[in-house]
């Protein structure tokens, strides 16, 4: 009956382990998630949040009840080991090097913390330790992002996402005389030179355009397609500067990024921290009155010094 108490968190810290690793799993494929403005990447990150928060407060739950090495160490290793099934196998080892560090550490912190209490109040004994265990497996999954992105843009390069770039464009609405402009911008061309480029459409998409736009140069256009062109070539102008920009400084992109990821994450799971004093008294509450642990009062003498 002992052991099971002792390890009636571990099923719990094992499943929460694995959702959450699944869902931090696809940051290590993309190194533009930070940048993304769509509703499904914020439901993840603060997801991963929360899952980062409930995990912390599962297996630090599970050390206090336990009280033994041989039951955390276990399910830390077992936890370590879940990266294995959803990343690349480089990133994986560092991944589980990490939880693996995290884990311990929190256990060493939460059992020094056990020995030397007066008065067992949960929020004060224990929601330390889950917060410290919460920023160091944000460390974690910042630290695999950012070797993740590094491997990303060493082998693919660094563009700036055009989401970012028609953000920034909405913000600086294109001037009335779209008309105006485009004639500005886009000379006419030569039933021989617009056969050219529909010969070799490349030279248009090194450009950032679209090959389709040369069906409607000898045409009558209308204001529409004349501000979404222009609009085109505006927006491709901006990132080539961004792009040129930020390409001395390409190899400091993913501290950055792994910096935006870590302050996202702590923002998120900061919020959903305030959580864990409520659910560690309500944890204790049932615990108790279940008869699953049980609190002794004890009295013991004070030495003082009178003169």
């Amino acid at each position: 009956m002992l052991i099971f108490k002792k390890l009636l968190f571990a099923p719990l810290v094992l499943a929460s382990f694995i959702s959450l690793i699944y869902l931090a799993a696809p940051i290590t494929k993309s190194y533009d998630l930070i940048f993304s403005l769509s509703s499904n990447i914020l439901i993840t990150l603060i997801s991963i949040s929360i899952l980062i928060s409930f995990s912390s407060l599962l297996f630090i739950l599970l050390a206090a009840i336990a009280q033994d090495w041989r039951i955390s160490i276990p399910v830390a290793t077992i936890g370590s080991v879940v990266p294995f099934l959803f990343m690349d196998f480089s990133l994986a080892v560092i991944f589980a090097a990490g939880i693996f560090l995290s884990l311990l550490l929190a256990n060493l912190n939460l059992n020094m913390a056990l020995k030397s209490y007066l008065n067992f109040q949960s929020s004060s004994l224990l929601g330390p330790s889950i917060k410290r265990l919460s920023g160091l497996l944000i460390l974690t999954i910042c630290i695999v992002y950012f070797f993740s992105a590094g491997k990303i843009i060493s082998q693919n390069g660094f563009q700036i996402p055009d989401a970012l770039i028609e953000t920034a464009l909405n913000f600086a609405p294109l001037p009335e005389s779209t008309s105006q402009t485009k004639q500005v911008i886009l000379p006419q061309l030569l039933p021989e030179q617009i056969d050219l480029l529909k010969k070799n459409p490349e030279f248009l998409e090194q450009s950032g355009l679209d090959p389709k736009l040369l069906d409607s140069l000898n045409q009558p256009q209308s204001f529409k397609a004349s501000q979404d062109l222009t609009h085109d070539l505006i927006k491709q102008a901006v990132k080539d500067q961004i792009q040129d920009f930020i390409k001395p400084y390409i190899n400091f992109v993913p501290a950055v990024l792994a910096v935006l990821l870590f302050v996202t994450l702590q923002s998120f799971t900061s919020l959903a921290n305030l959580l864990i004093y409520p659910l560690l008294w309500l944890t204790f509450f049932i615990l108790e009155k279940t008869g699953f642990v049980k609190f002794e009062v004890e009295q013991r003498s004070v030495r003082k010094m009178v003169v």
